[in-house]
């Protein structure tokens, strides 16, 4: 209220949702959102996409059925999540001694509706704290590099994840198609109505046979229509149905 020189709450909020001062919406944005993350959250995704998809996107890398691999990670925070997706398909075509194929060959994009966020998940350095949540030593030796009482990231891991602002109610057409989509642990925050339009889109910016990680919840009763579920240990997950989407 401070900031806009609102006398009264009312007098705040309609100056909020007249649209006018974007910045004072960004600010509430990241007021207001949850960051929530840490190094591979779970487990169980990463070992599903080295075990079962990561082999399947090297195939049509090698024989020119695609040109680049598409990986999105949806509310991506400070980064963790990306860059641990970038250190698992480094990882899978190093020690499986793939020729031909790089990292580069893989474009991961991660987004998130905060600013804020998104500005310290760019400069790929964490504290001692953030480095202990989900990350094991051996990684940390071989992607890290310590500065102080910081940790910068690998420049090649850094390198390839492009960050972009994006709100999940927006049109995902501008994003393209992927093969694979991480959107965890964000739509528990949904109304029910929202979380199908937001599925409904991620089912349409998959590429056929694509494959969605949510977060450790059931979300089957809002998309048995448009995905396929799918079971890798205690994990579930969604692959894309060739389906038009029913309201």
């Amino acid at each position: 209220m401070l900031d806009t020189g609102a006398n009264s709450f009312k007098e705040f909020y309609n100056h909020i949702v007249s649209g006018k001062d974007p910045a004072i919406r960004q600010k509430i944005i990241n007021a207001i959102t949850t960051n929530e993350t840490l190094w591979f959250r779970d487990g169980l995704p990463w070992k599903a996409l080295e075990e079962i998809y990561l082999p399947k996107l090297v195939h049509t890398l090698e024989t020119g059925e695609k040109n680049r691999a598409r990986i999105w990670c949806t509310a991506v925070s400070t980064g963790q999540e990306a860059y641990s997706t970038a250190i698992c398909v480094n990882e899978y075509l190093n020690e499986n001694r793939i020729k031909g194929i790089r990292l580069s060959d893989f474009e991961i994009l991660a987004t998130d509706i905060s600013d804020r966020v998104l500005d310290l998940a760019k400069t790929g350095k964490y504290d001692k704290m953030s480095m202990k949540r989900g990350l094991d030593d051996k990684l940390r030796a071989k992607y890290f590099k310590e500065d102080g009482s910081a940790w910068n990231i690998d420049p090649r891991i850094h390198d390839a994840i492009k960050f972009r602002q994006f709100n999940l109610q927006d049109d995902y057409s501008v994003l393209g198609r992927f093969d694979v989509i991480f959107c965890r642990y964000v739509l528990i925050y949904f109304t029910d109505k929202l979380k199908r339009e937001i599925l409904a889109k991620i089912h349409d910016s998959l590429a056929d046979g694509g494959v969605l990680f949510t977060g450790n919840y059931v979300l089957y009763e809002l998309l048995e229509d448009i995905f396929e579920m799918k079971h890798f240990g205690n994990m579930t997950y969604y692959v894309k149905r060739d389906c038009v989407y029913k309201e």
